[in-house]
């Protein structure tokens, strides 16, 4: 059979039709008019907005918690300085000690 030919006015209404109900589904995915599309738009670029604000943030967060750890570090190994200086002192007066009280008893014992 042959195909019916379709005339330019009905390939018009059909489009029409096509178009029309593509604005009906839009809307009701964005909303009643075209003032809710802007401000969904403004609201997409106010959060993008914040996140690139956001992402700064976290980006001088994450250089203090490194100036933190090298301060940790840092104050660690001077903790452990300290601690061996100490020890070492202390073990010096303790053998000092000793050998005084060695001479003085001898001292004493003559």
């Amino acid at each position: 059979m042959p195909a019916k030919p379709v005339s330019a006015a009905d390939s018009t209404e059909t489009e029409l039709e096509q178009l029309r109900a593509e604005v009906a589904r839009l809307r009701d995915v964005i909303g009643p008019n075209e003032q809710s599309y802007v401000q969904l738009r403004t609201d997409v670029w106010s959060a993008r907005d914040a996140v690139i604000g956001a992402e700064a943030e976290m980006g001088l967060l994450k250089g203090q918690v490194r100036s933190l750890q090298a301060e940790v570090a840092r104050a660690v190994k001077e903790q452990q300085w300290f601690k061996d200086e100490i020890l070492l002192r202390i073990k010096s007066w303790r053998t000092y000690l000793r050998r005084l009280v060695l001479k003085i008893r001898r001292t004493l014992l003559k």
